[in-house]
């Protein structure tokens, strides 16, 4: 067994101390390491850049060499000692979902970011104790820790799987739907409204139940950072979930308490859909490296589609919410024209490329966004072609039967065969499409909303530099600036040589301060001089106004022409009537 320990020690330094005792069963040298990537962030991290130093003892307290083998990996010289114990400290300064932060307040940890590990000894059991943390301070985790402050994981898998947050005043309730626990667990300056919240979270997790038949673990732990600063950041666990969501004096307040329940419906799914149900090549997670798929789709685009549509089902969306929120992530997806260049397969996989940032223009999609996209069409064309005797519901609970029950992972050809062989038809030239090609996915769209009884329906953008232009702003009603992010290729912008990181300053020689667009609708129709700043330097272009639109504004509505047939089916995928 590994034993850990965690020192809170300097909390106005952000530092906690690590120690970790391990024996050496006769071996000369063994080696560590540090997780190079967390499962919930298909991008490598890199942890090892947080630790400011690095000691190695025997039983004696002498100290043994080490080095690295790489930025995270360490070789440790025993000498013959029969338990070596590894000394080092970790930078605990980043309040995220998927980080670590230790102040005078509270010590959050996921072990995943700081715990050293063994590679041959992954599956065997750990104990980790917390070690000079006020005694009034309540440790908050899915794995139980005793009076000594003691914990001990089955597995390295689960110690790295279970974040925990130890603080003097964390809010608490609990409910319970068929045979499971769960509980809420809140930590910030936050007022919740307990009647409300649990009611909600009680109907989407008995919506969720009922479509798998079983929840994944008897108990299941809401684990909610709420910092006084917007925010919004969502870890998934087997059998917890970190939430980190902000403002917290906003919680009630419709629009964070919408982003509140739909992040913890999509959560909660992911305790099937990823961490139950998972791609062969993470069965098991190798932390070292990469994990490539192409199935992120999968594990992000359909908990996505089903994390919205359980609070619709249960009823704590009305269905103008619901399509107000889908409607976002179609348009998000559609104003991005890196969708003319990379398939949605490619996307899963590049996700390791360059991570989650926005990266070169027009060069990648979200597997997140198309793949809430794509699941969309797939669970109605299922629908349609088999009289709404089986959807996506019926795929993904065979995936969590079949396979995640079984301990296997599936295969993208598992995932197409199980889709097809319910539908009753190859759904090879669907993949073809929209998966594996760069078809336009509103096509399918289109088609999956008529037959619920729905349209998807443009607007004109309200911004005319969008609209005529072609070009959008870096969060414009923020920054007192007018700062390009995006440019439409063929569009206006783009034929003036305009590009991402260009600062406009003046529409005709008139200095702008946020109002772009008031001056450019002051003199539209006619060709317009803008002055722009481009690495330091003042430049000029003249721009005008197009025959097309660009950036248009999506929205789902409900067929005012609707037939019995499609009122039928919305019931059926709703289940709540049309």
């Amino acid at each position: 067994m590994i034993r850990y320990s965690i020192i809170g020690s300097s909390p106005h330094k952000h530092y906690i101390d690590i120690i970790v005792k391990i024996e050496t069963r006769s071996q000369s040298e063994i080696e560590v390491q540090l997780p190079a990537w967390r499962p919930g962030r298909y991008e490598l991290a890199n942890y090892a850049q947080n630790i400011q130093y690095w000691q190695v003892f025997d039983e004696n307290e002498k100290r043994l060499k080490s080095h690295k083998v790489s930025k995270d990996k360490w070789v440790i010289e025993t000498n013959g000692a029969p338990e070596v114990t590894v000394c080092y400290n970790y930078f605990a300064n980043q309040l995220t979902a998927g980080d670590s932060y230790f102040d005078e307040k509270q010590l959050y940890v996921n072990p995943v970011n700081c715990l050293i590990n063994m590679e041959e000894r992954i599956n065997e059991p750990c104990e980790l104790t917390l070690v000079n943390l006020p005694e009034h301070f309540q440790v908050v985790c899915a794995i139980p820790f005793d009076a000594d402050r003691k914990a001990i994981a089955k597995d390295f898998h689960t110690l790295a799987d279970s974040p925990f947050m130890a603080a003097a005043i964390i809010q608490h309730e609990k409910y319970t739907v068929g045979n499971s626990n769960f509980h809420i667990w809140m930590l910030g300056n936050v007022n919740p409204d307990w009647n409300r919240i649990l009611s909600d979270f009680e109907a989407f997790t008995a919506k969720q139940i009922e479509m798998f038949g079983e929840m994944t673990v008897q108990t299941y732990h809401f684990l909610f950072q709420l910092p006084d600063f917007k925010f919004y950041h969502g870890v998934e666990h087997l059998d917890s979930t970190v939430i980190c969501l902000g403002p917290a004096y906003r919680l009630m307040h419709p629009e964070v308490y919408t982003e509140f329940t739909g992040i913890s419906s999509h959560e909660l799914f992911h305790s099937w859909n990823v961490k139950s149900i998972r791609p062969i090549e993470m069965m098991p997670y190798d932390y070292s490296k990469e994990n490539y798929t192409v199935l992120n789709y999968v594990s992000e685009g359909v908990t996505n589609y089903y994390g919205d549509l359980m609070l619709l089902r249960s009823g704590i969306y009305h269905w103008d919410l619901f399509a107000i929120e889908t409607a976002k992530i179609i348009e998000k997806h559609l104003h991005n024209y890196g969708r003319f260049y990379q398939t949605l397969a490619e996307a899963s996989m590049d996700s390791w490329v360059d991570g989650y940032k926005p990266g070169a223009p027009d060069r990648k999609i979200s597997f997140y966004l198309k793949g809430t996209a794509v699941a969309w069409a797939l669970d109605i064309n299922i629908r349609r072609d088999t009289n709404n005797m089986h959807s996506l519901d019926s795929v993904m609970n065979t995936l969590y039967h079949d396979f995640a029950k079984k301990g296997k992972g599936y295969t993208e050809k598992d995932y197409l065969d199980i889709i097809s062989n319910f539908a009753g038809k190859d759904y090879t030239s669907f993949f073809e499409k929209y998966v594996w090609g760069l078809e336009a996915v509103e096509i399918a769209l289109n088609d999956a909303f008529e037959y619920i009884g729905c349209l998807l329906e443009t607007s004109p953008n309200k911004f005319y530099y969008e609209e005529k232009m072609g070009l959008r702003l870096l969060e414009p009603e923020l920054l007192n600036k007018s700062q390009i992010c995006n440019v439409a290729p063929g569009s206006p912008a783009d034929a003036a040589r305009l590009s991402p990181n260009d600062e406009i300053v003046a529409v005709n020689g008139i200095h702008i301060e946020k109002n772009l667009d008031e001056m450019l609708r002051l003199f539209r129709g006619t060709p317009v001089q803008l002055s722009f700043i481009r690495n330091k330097e003042l430049l000029l272009t003249s721009i005008i106004e197009g025959n097309d639109s660009y950036y248009p504004i999506y929205h789902i509505i409900k067929n005012p022409g609707v037939n019995e047939s499609q009122k039928q089916n919305f019931s059926l995928w709703a289940h709540q009537e049309f």
